[in-house]
């Protein structure tokens, strides 16, 4: 018998194949760091390797629209899973950037692209979506604590890059054991639909109105974030502890996705995001000049914690209005491709402004993306009400 999509068990797989899909994502920094320390490339062809296998996520989740609903999720599961775990040991191994270029844009493509769309899918067919989607965040956030502690202090120093990949494979093989608790796919996201009274055939403009917000706040997130560290130093910090502040801020920032499942929909959206937003704009116009190590974990750590607190209600609100069940999931797309464009647009403006240019960037962004954010918002408490 098929799992419901609004079980419990479907929610821990989605959890599980979520924080797969966003392994890159979150061990970005140390990942590049293996890569010029370890495997001799420099800084330009680590940061490509990256944006490659990045680039493999966007894709996958463009892609994912014409096959979510022709194909089994389960399959799909088990094929992202492989990749994964597969890709992860190849790339242990090798030390030529041509080769490991391919196998990680193939693991991004078929193997973590493919697990985020498929968790994305799950919990933007349950009743709760808000609730659901503040644990996939804190779960994805409380992977990259425990993943930026442990691998550079346990696994890289005896096996270098392998130190990296090898622990990943062996989760994703962990992770693979909720396949059987994944939904079989498009049947089960019709049933869910009815359990949940169904969503109507309509425009799909809300849903992307939203998802563009979605797009325009992690490209101020890509801005600030991408260049956290350099401010850090600047700032006054030496370079060998930043990593450990941001580690501390990082896990703090956990409890974001834990007040937004807490808060469910019971809020609505736009006063959450609202305020999330502001205290974030807040703590951008901080986050420079001289700092001292608490003043800079602190803002750092409030700045996450309400980051954590805008994404799932974001998320929330693209699939309440996905009247087509399509929209949903480009999510991961948005994610990466604004967190992506935030980084460009900053990294050629700090060129000629300073470092400055990366908070101006990030403030602007969290602006727009609330005024883009607002009707939508409103449309969905009128709906309720």
């Amino acid at each position: 018998m098929a799992t419901q999509i609004d079980s419990k068990q479907a929610l821990v797989a989605a959890i599980l194949f979520s924080v797969m899909g966003v392994f890159a994502m979150m061990i970005g920094p140390i990942l590049i760091t293996s890569l010029v320390a370890d495997l001799g490339f420099d800084e330009g062809q680590a940061g490509l390797i990256l944006a490659i296998e990045f680039l493999g996520i966007a894709l996958a989740s463009i892609c994912a629209a014409f096959w979510m609903n022709r194909v089994s999720w389960q399959a799909a599961a088990a094929l992202a899973a492989a990749t994964v775990i597969v890709g992860n040991i190849f790339s242990g191994f090798q030390t030529s950037f041509e080769v490991l270029a391919v196998v990680r844009f193939l693991v991004g493509f078929f193997g973590e692209g493919t697990a985020f769309v498929l968790g994305i899918a799950v919990v933007s067919a349950t009743k709760d979506q808000q609730r659901n989607f503040g644990f996939v965040i804190a779960s994805q956030v409380g992977f990259g604590v425990v993943a930026n502690y442990v691998l550079p202090n346990f696994f890289i120093p005896t096996m270098q890059f392998g130190g990296i990949m090898y622990p990943l494979a062996a989760l994703a093989a962990v992770f693979a054991v909720a396949i059987v608790w994944m939904p079989s796919g498009a049947a089960s996201q019709a049933g869910a639909a009815d359990a949940v009274g169904g969503k109507a055939a309509g425009s799909v403009l809300p849903a992307l109105t939203a998802l563009l917000a979605m797009f325009v706040w992690c490209s101020g997130l890509g801005a600030i974030w991408s260049f956290v560290a350099q401010i850090a130093v600047e700032g006054g910090l030496e370079r060998a502890v930043t990593g450990n502040a941001i580690a501390i801020s990082s896990a703090c920032a956990i409890a974001g996705g834990i007040a937004a499942s807490a808060m469910g929909s019971r809020f609505g959206s736009l006063l959450p995001v609202g305020i999330a937003l502001t205290v974030q704009v807040i703590m951008i116009w901080f986050l420079q000049g001289e700092m001292s190590f608490w003043q800079f974990v602190m803002t750092a750590a409030i700045f996450q914690i309400f980051w954590n607190v805008t994404g799932p209600f974001m998320m929330g609100t693209v699939s309440m209005l996905d009247s087509v069940g399509k929209i949903s999931v480009l999510i991961p797309a948005a994610q990466i491709g604004g967190m992506f464009l935030g980084t460009a647009v900053a990294g050629q403006m700090i060129g000629g402004s300073g470092l400055t240019a990366a908070n101006q960037v990030a403030m602007v962004c969290c602006v727009i993306a609330f005024v883009i954010f607002a009707p939508v918002a409103m449309r969905i408490g009128k709906q309720t009400a």
